[in-house]
């Protein structure tokens, strides 16, 4: 409608539309017309049981009328009907075409938004309800919880029941109820759009009342910005001061940011937070603020499934209208983001253990389900990963799917009774119920009709409420409305048997039976409502307790011979048949005793029995969990026991999936597993504390947690994954407070006893017990870098601990502390350690003393804090103290009995802000991050997410949360109470705290490379804002770990190198060919960094003439995962290629059969396949850093031949992407982020027609893509939010061309939206059209361009994380992302609808097809022209073979290591041992390169690796698991590891497992050996220190230290003397000297023999001098090679290997060499009696030199792509030996030719 003007000023709807037609208004169920007396007018009273059943709709027909009204603010006049529930609903149209619909009811908990609605919670704060006048500002709630959405007008809207409602009107005014139009006018009101209510449209009112005191005002959002420039200058008071007199009740509110104290809350547990104030709206934001005008269309806000908050603003304080001096800058509105936590992981399994009902499978059998507490935890069986269903404000007390699975219902426990149901794809809410007077709900299930049914029936059973909660309650609900927000009650009964389970009979949803305590029911549904229910009795026995109850069917859809199984704590299970209502059997569990008294067997029959407290029935076994701890597989009969599986402790439920394959087992313990019944074995997926935390600590150095719980158990957790690593017990007394000692292998632990103890973490051992106290510790807090220890206890008495001194007593003051609640931390500790807090010694006295000596250096009195209440008068407070917290920037936070915060300066003690009601009902904890930005509080069971005074609420614990704290990198809050939270803070644009040694974080974009990690970044104040430890270095920390293989380096790694780099800047040499850190390394995944390299490549080489090769490459293991777009597959041809390091690898999918190309010498960036299949492009690094010399090779490879055709060069560091044009006419190539050349080749002669550079711009490419349907066409995809649109102008003579290149840029909505700059990652042109390309961002979004209009014409969110990878074919898309998330989606209706004008799906139609989930970011891959399969590459290094449609499943082809290869054993020559700094151990088979078992040491580096002919049978019995590698004859048996934190673990190959853990060093190990026929080992670490352990009894027998000092160890040797069994071993350093010991078989005793030292000059080979640093020289290696012969290389004088003679003690011989060895081996390769061994040397410089041991002679071999670290000689056969060798992550398998 063209013509507005009737809508001006407003539309009196119910009238203008006539509320009384039919064709204008649709009125259903219970709509009646009467008289209000208190209105004196008519109004409409809408009532009903189901709100959504009866209601008032504008206009009568949906989808053909629309209201078309254009007023931004809508009014509705009406009062809700006490304990009711109603909803209103408004759909709006938005200017972008979109149906976005607002809801306002009370059965909404908190404000949730989604893609295509809004729904605020109403919560009456009064017992009385008021007429009300709502008045929403539809305008304002798009622009602040939608990105892009515009208001255009209002479409439709439904009232809906329980309600009085007078009318609604809408219009562009502001009407403010109260206000008279005398007042209105005198005080300009009118000018500012702000007018009184019309009289038709108004409340009446007497002389002497107020409208406020007798209706109530709201106004949503309450931020709304109505006013206009001129309004700014209208000053007027708050609604408080309008009602306390005549005078000012006249006056008018005009600030709409305030509301009356009658108001809606926007959730129960944030009733009255919204405050009225006279401070100016910018002050006080709302948060988050998304108001962008003039931002361009988009998809609305995608919000996170899970988390629901809302957000309001808070005054200084509750009845204060002064001002204090605020501890941070208001001036800035806050741009948290929505939600700012995102849960992560949650370890606990809540009241799950005390109910079997509480586990559920997924038809698939991927996932299960179990609740934790208020939350339902979906956990993926595979990879543990956990997905959540969040909203119920109390423990969940059952779940159950219906028949489909599309459908989760949950109940609660507590008072409240809530109901929910879930859609289990979008794990999102749809529908929550009360149910009807019933509180306590305990068991529910679906009726099941078959598997593919929706199953609508619904049962809930729970107890009654006061004065009946004796009583059960059991409701029935049709739930086949239920995605429209409502069930339907069919019916309710009230029994007075006990029922704690209850079961729908098979395919029958009208009748269910129920059992509990001697109870056993049997109910029907008669007619639809009626609920009927028979007892069945067992005459036999009598108090039975039943635990379980199953069905079995012996022939579907016969009711006449369905079986009932019931299962009792007594031992026995029930057979009733329940045609008949009667029991048929009655079985007993009891152990079969034998004539000496033992028990073995299990058997049923009478006697002593063990309770069975679980029951699970499938069609051919049936399966018990006893009180025993056994699990039992049974014969349906229960003659026979198939499977017998023990537990720690008693079974509490149990589970079979529906192929009824593995069973999902839970203990009273806490612990959950998966069993499988074909292959026997046992799955740990949790292990939990059984009763709340009461304290938990994190270490940042080991990334663990460690908590302590009232079960009396100490659990250490991994952080990253959540999985419990040890456990402690203790037998009398319990655990009640515990803390890490910092730099220290200890944790303090204090006790209910009053007893502190110190553990050692490695060996659990108990150094010190503490015993100053007599009652439970309260306090328990290190300073000083573990120096001294801080303990209170409950009596208020504080000591002060010498850490260093054994834990000596140094003081102890009484009384110091007021005895407090417990469960609150009493002592807080400032940032520098000097100064520690706590409350005493009275609850209305803060203390602050010095951490050294106790001394009282200030005492903050809080009752003497001052708040001003209305009437300007002081009053004093009698709040009293909780606890009391130091901040980062010197402040003090003190929380108060009434709610309150209190800061204050810890230097003066000066008041300087008050937040009032912080919490409702409780305050529990705070914290703050280590830059004092954001404050986290915990209270009502719930947590705040605090900046400043906005906040973000987040539920989820169903108890007090007792402790809540920061990580140290901010990027993780923990939280404790029934479970362990972990939350991510997804605040991306915070400053992030300074951070050190491996800490992972994540900083802006640019900015952490700029900063060298050893400066501090400074506040406002250019003071440090948290000190941080010194700088310290290990022995690994260095140029030779500092890279990544797999990956540019992560942030920690970056900060780590730079420093290292600027440390050893002056002693570095011109000459290194170490190559530097860029400082503007992208941050982005997807774009290529060269992988450091420590050597070059040799220049001067002596290689064998063709057929005369001593040595023969046969096969590499590994793929490079540094690459990008480094992986080729043709499906029609078959060819498939990729790069390992230097190398390109063809394999032949059919045979495994690999041909290894060879011809570069740096690490392959990039590969490309022309479209025909002939020629291959492979492109390397530079191989000098020179800018002048910069040299790229590019090899074109004949893929017939498979050989080289030509090679080219470009002038670049590297190339970052190349591929070929649609008619193979061009080869595009462009330089990385250093030197971002674009260079074009003709494929004819491979000549050079055009070199383009952008010099004006600083941007880099990411990726390009060619048109598929014009060959002269490309993309490019840039950072800096720029796309480029590029077209070769070819001229007539085909040789002079042209680049015409337009530049466009990305939305500015999607860099405002993510906080950080956009970066296009990956970009492809849709094949179904010629003009639109598909580019991915850095954050997840995906646009689509106009490559004829260069605009964007869309973009959605289609990940959370970088896409890297993108393809496509027609209707089909293929995504991969940075983190391994692989998508398959659907584009058919994007492609389709991009022409409709009028598209009102904010998808576009987009669906996703199909998912799988890899290992790490996905950077390469090919797929087939239909996408049934492909294969895909990961930046861990691994390759999988994708199949989407017959199989779906995913395969993985090719394994590596992710960094340097440190050791290498082989085990015959079948398989090889490979350990690398990645923290793995890996077993590849050598003739197929497949990796078949792998051990993991959670983020510590494997360092040095031996094999050992012993073995330590597994303490875990691991009879049911079986080795890969357990068939294999070999002598080794065993694994001996060392890691870099000075620890050894060995693992039993034949059991797959590690068996045992030691800690004999505190520095790296170096080096490690183990004796053969021995029990022990040798193992020499970083600061030169050796230690013999006994491996067999796990200790450590004793530590040699003639070695210590500044060189590390390099090799330990030793051989078995027979002639009077002893051992002889050697020690080499790195400072070239090795030690000769000699010792019998015990190890017991030990004699150094002798010494020996070589000589060597006093600089290092680059002609260097460096003090004390090893890395730069060659390593010291030694061997013995004979009985009496001793082989040593090392740095010396000349290049040379030196044969000792133990018997002579002289060298006997000398072997020169033309390069430093870096690693050696020994070939014990007989012919003809005559020794003639051959030595095979790897060297700094990438070769492998084969010698020949007696003559000299010997061959240099390349291929290799880094400095060789090992090297091994395999014996194969009689022929010919193989050799293994390793250089960075690559595994060369090579032939030995000599015969």
């Amino acid at each position: 409608m063209s013509n507005n003007t009737w809508q001006h000023p407003y539309v009196n709807i119910f009238k203008h539309f006539d509320i009384g037609s039919t064709k204008k208004c649709a009125k259903q169920g219970d709509v009646t017309a009467l008289m209000d007396r208190d209105l004196k007018s008519t109004v409409f009273r809408i009532r009903g049981l189901v709100p959504a059943n009866n209601y008032i709709q504008f206009p009568a027909q949906l989808p053909n009328q629309n209201l078309a009204l254009i007023g931004r603010l809508f009014y509705i006049l009406f009062r809700p009907i006490f304990d009711k529930f109603f909803s209103i609903h408004i759909d709006i149209l938005t200017h972008e075409q979109h149906i976005v619909r607002i809801s306002l009811s009370n059965l909404y908990r908190e404000l949730k938004v989604t893609q295509t609605c809004i729904q605020f919670p109403y919560t009456s704060t009064n017992t009385t309800i008021h007429w009300t006048v709502l008045c929403l500002d539809l305008e304002a709630i798009l622009l602040t919880h939608m990105t892009n959405q515009h208001y255009h007008m209002i479409k439709s809207f439904q009232l809906c029941g329980n309600m009085m409602i007078k009318n609604c009107f809408s219009s562009q005014y502001f009407y403010e109820p109260g206000l008279s139009n005398h007042k209105a006018k005198q005080n300009g009101l009118k000018c500012s759009n702000i007018r009184s209510l019309p009289r038709e449209l108004s409340y009446p009112v007497g002389k002497d009342e107020s409208w406020h005191n007798k209706y109530d005002f709201i106004i949503i959002p309450n931020s709304s910005s109505l006013a206009d420039e001129n309004s700014n200058n209208v000053q007027l008071q708050t609604p408080r001061e309008l009602i306390q007199s005549d005078e000012q009740t006249s006056r008018s509110l005009t600030d709409l940011t305030l509301v009356t104290q009658r108001t809606i809350s926007p959730r129960d547990s944030q009733v009255n937070n919204w405050r009225t104030t006279n401070n100016p709206i910018d002050r006080f934001p709302s948060l988050p603020t998304m108001y962008e005008p003039s931002l361009p269309s988009a998809s609305s806000r995608n919000n996170n499934d899970g988390i629901h908050l809302f957000v309001n603003p808070q005054t200084v304080g509750d009845e204060t209208n002064f001002e204090l001096p605020l501890s941070t800058d208001r001036s800035q509105q806050s741009h948290l983001s929505d939600p700012i936590l995102r849960l992560r992981t949650v370890i606990g399994l809540g009241n799950s253990t005390q109910n079997c009902t509480n586990l559920l499978w997924t038809q698939d059998g991927n996932y299960i389900l179990y609740p934790s507490n208020a939350i339902v935890v979906q956990m993926h069986v595979e990879t543990q990963q956990q997905l959540f269903f969040i909203g119920h404000s109390d423990k969940v007390s059952a779940i159950a799917f219906n028949g489909n699975s599309s459908l989760l219902a949950t109940i609660q426990a507590g008072p409240d009774g809530i109901l929910r149901l879930w859609k289990f794809e979008t794990r999102r809410c749809i529908c929550v119920v009360r149910v009807p007077g019933a509180c306590n709900l305990h068991a529910l299930d679906f009726g099941i009709r078959n598997l593919s049914d929706s199953s609508s029936s619904l049962i809930v059973v729970g107890h009654g409420e006061q004065p009946q909660q004796s009583r059960t309650i059991v409701c029935v609900y049709n739930t086949l409305n239920a995605h429209k927000g409502s069930i339907d009650l069919l019916c309710r009964t009230t029994t007075d048997a006990s029922i704690t389970h209850i079961r729908f009979v098979p395919y029958d949803s009208t009748r269910f039976v129920s059992i509990g305590l001697d109870n056993i029911r049997f109910w029907r549904i008669k007619n639809g409502n009626d609920l009927k229910s028979m007892s069945i009795s067992v005459d036999d026995i009598n108090q039975l307790e039943y635990t379980d109850l199953q069905f079995e069917h012996i022939s579907n859809n016969k009711l006449n011979e369905l079986i009932v199984f019931i299962s009792s704590k007594s031992g026995h299970i029930i057979e009733l048949l329940y045609d008949e209502r009667r029991v048929t059997k009655i079985h007993r569990l009891l152990p079969k005793k034998h004539s000496n008294g033992s028990t073995e067997k299990i058997t049923m029959a009478n006697g002593p029995s063990i309770g069975i407290c679980a029951f699970a029935c499938t069609n051919t076994f049936c399966i018990t969990g006893s009180n025993d701890g056994y699990v039992r597989v049974w014969s349906n009969d229960f003659t026979q026991v198939y499977i017998e599986a023990k537990h720690d402790q008693a079974i509490c439920g149990l589970i079979t999936s529906h192929d009824q394959t593995r069973v999902l087992i839970l203990t009273v313990s806490g612990s959950l597993g998966i069993l499988n019944l074909v292959n026997k074995e046992h799955l740990n997926l949790i292990r939990a504390h059984t009763q709340y935390v009461t304290d938990i600590d994190y270490d940042d150095t080991r990334k663990q947690m460690i908590s302590v719980g009232q079960d009396g158990t100490i659990r250490i957790w991994c952080f990253r994954t959540g999985k419990q690593l040890s456990e402690f017990t203790a037998e009398r007394e319990t655990p009640v407070i515990v803390t890490y000692a910092p730099n220290r292998q200890t944790f303090a632990c204090g006790f209910n006893n009053g007893t502190i103890k110190i553990f050692e973490i490695n060996t659990s051992i108990i150094s010190v017990e503490i015993t100053h106290h007599t009652t439970g510790i309260t306090g328990l807090i290190y300073a000083h870098n573990g120096g001294r220890l801080i303990s209170s206890d409950e009596e208020g008495n504080l000591c002060l601990l010498d850490a260093n001194d054994n834990y000596k007593l140094q003081r102890t003051v009484a009384k110091a502390l007021s005895i407090l609640h417990k469960g609150i931390s009493t002592l807080s500790i400032s940032s520098d350690g000097k100064h520690t807090a706590y409350v005493g010694p009275t609850e209305f006295v803060v203390t602050i003393v010095e951490t050294n000596s106790l001394n009282q250096t200030l005492r903050i009195d809080i009752s003497s804090c001052t708040s001003i209440s209305n009437d300007r008068r002081s009053s004093s407070s009698t709040d009293a103290a909780l606890f009391v917290r130091f901040a980062p920037n010197r402040q003090l936070l003190v929380a108060t009995t009434n709610f309150k915060l209190l800061k204050f300066d810890s230097y003066s003690g000066k008041l300087l802000n008050i937040i009032s009601n912080v919490h409702k009902q409780s305050f529990d904890c705070l914290a703050l991050s280590s830059d004092s930005q954001y404050l986290v509080t915990s209270g009502d069971n719930m947590l705040k997410f605090w900046d400043d005074i906005n906040f973000q609420s987040f539920v989820g614990h169903s108890e007090p949360v007792r402790k809540v704290f920061f990580t140290d990198d901010n990027m993780h809050i923990v939280s404790i109470g029934d479970s362990i939270f972990i939350w991510d803070v997804l605040a991306w644009t915070t400053p992030r705290p300074n951070v050190f040694s491996n800490t992972q974080y994540i900083v802006p974009p640019l900015k952490n490379v700029e900063r060298a990690s050893i400066r501090f970044p400074s506040d406002n104040n250019g003071q440090p804002r948290n000190p941080p430890e010194p700088f310290q270095y290990t022995q690994q920390t260095n140029e030779n770990t500092a890279r990544a293989v797999t990956r540019s380096l992560s942030n920690c790694e970056l900060n780590t190198t730079t420093s290292i780099s600027h440390g050893h800047k002056k002693n570095q040499n011109k000459k290194l060919p170490i190559k530097q850190i860029d400082r503007n390394l992208p941050t982005i995944q997807r774009h290529f960094i060269q992988r450091i390299n420590h050597s070059q490549l040799a220049k001067k080489r002596y290689v064998a003439p063709a057929n005369q090769e001593s040595l023969k490459l046969q096969s590499i293991i590994g793929y490079n995962g540094n690459g990008r777009e480094n992986v080729v597959w043709h499906a029609q041809s078959g060819f498939f290629a990729y790069t390992v390091g230097c190398n390109i690898i063809v394999e032949n999918l059919n045979n495994n059969h690999q041909t290894i190309l060879t011809g570069h010498t740096e690490e392959i960036s990039t590969l490309a396949l022309s479209n025909d299949v002939t020629m291959l492009a492979s492109a390397q690094c530079s191989t000098t850093m020179n800018k002048d010399e910069l040299q790229t090779k590019i090899i074109i490879w004949d893929i017939k031949m498979l050989r080289q055709k030509l090679f080219l060069h470009q002038s670049v560091y590297a190339i970052q992407s190349m591929a070929f044009s649609r008619d193979d006419r061009f080869l595009l190539t462009m330089g990385d982020y250093r030197k971002a050349h674009l260079t074009l080749w003709s494929t004819q002669d491979f000549t050079s027609l055009l070199n383009w550079s952008d010099e004006s711009s600083s941007a880099y490419i990411n990726c390009l893509a060619w048109n598929p349907m014009r060959a002269n066409e490309f993309c490019l995809g840039c950072s800096n939010n720029l796309i480029r649109f590029c077209t070769i102008i070819e001229q007539t003579n085909n040789t002079n061309l042209k680049l015409q290149v337009i530049n466009g840029q990305m939305p500015s909505s999607i860099s405002e939206s993510t906080k950080k700059i956009c970066e296009i990652t990956s970009c492809i042109y849709l094949i179904s059209t010629t003009n639109l390309v598909l580019c991915s961002t850095n954050c997840g979004f995906i646009t689509c361009w106009n490559t004829r209009t260069n605009t964007c014409l869309l973009h959605w969110k289609a990940d959370a994380n970088e896409i890297c990878y993108m393809a496509t074919i027609k209707h089909k898309l293929i995504t991969g992302s940075s983190t391994g998330c692989l998508r398959l989606w659907n584009t058919e209706n994007l492609e389709v609808n991009l022409g409709l004008p009028n598209m009102t799906d904010s998808n576009y139609g987009l669906t996703i097809q199909d998912e799988f989930q890899l290992d790490d970011g996905i950077i390469s891959g090919s797929f087939d022209n239909i996408f049934d399969m492909g294969i895909v590459g990961t930046t861990c290094g691994s390759l999988w073979y994708i199949c989407w449609t017959t199989e779906r499943s995913k395969t993985r082809l090719v394994a590596s290591h992710t960094d340097r290869i440190t050791g290498v054993i082989p085990i015959e020559d079948t398989h090889v041992v490979t350990s690398s700094l990645d923290g793995t151990i890996r077993i590849f088979q050598l003739e197929d390169r497949n990796e078949i078992l792998r051990f993991d040491a959670n983020g510590l580096k494997v360092t040095c690796l031996t094999s050992w002919d012993n073995s330590i049978v597994p303490t875990i019995d691991s009879s049911g698991t079986t080795s890969p590698i357990k068939n294999i004859r070999t002598t080794i048996r065993s694994i001996v590891a060392g890691y870099n934190d000075g620890t050894i673990r060995i693992f039993n190959l034949l059991h797959g497992q590690m068996v045992l853990k030691l800690h004999p060093h505190t520095s790296s190990i170096c080096a490690i050996n183990a004796p053969v026929n021995a029990t022990v080992s040798l193992s020499g670490a970083s600061d030169g220190s050796v230690a013999i352990s006994n491996l067999a009894q796990g200790i450590v027998l004793r530590v040699l230290n003639d070695h210590r000092g500044n060189a590390p160890i390099c090799m330990i040797d030793s051989k078995y003397i027979s002639e009077n069994n002893s051992y002889m071993w050697l020690i080499a350093s790195h400072d070239r000297r090795v030690s000769l010991w000699k010792g019998n078989q015990q190890f017991d005793f030990c004699q150094l023999i002798d010494w020996l030292t070589f000589s060597a000059p006093s600089f290092a080979p680059d002609g260097t001098t460096h003090d004390n640093n090893w890395q730069s020289y060659p390593p010291s290696l030694a061997r013995f090679i004979d009985s009496n012969l001793l082989m040593y290389i090392g740095y010396g004088i000349e290049k040379s290997i030196q044969i000792y003679n133990l018997d002579t003690k002289q060298i006997v011989r000398t072997i020169p060499l033309n390069q430093w060895c870096s690693c050696f081996d020994l070939s014990s390769l007989n012919i003809d009696d005559d020794e003639n061994r051959l030595i095979a040397i790897g060297t700094n410089d990438r070769l492998v030199q084969l010698k020949d041991y007696a003559q000299g002679t010997f061959q240099d071999f390349i291929g290799n792509s880094d400095t060789l670290l090992n090297i091994k000689f395999i014996r194969k056969n009689k022929s010919h030996d193989l050799l293994i060798t390793t250089s960075s992550n690559e595994i060369f398998l090579w032939k030995v030719l000599l015969t």
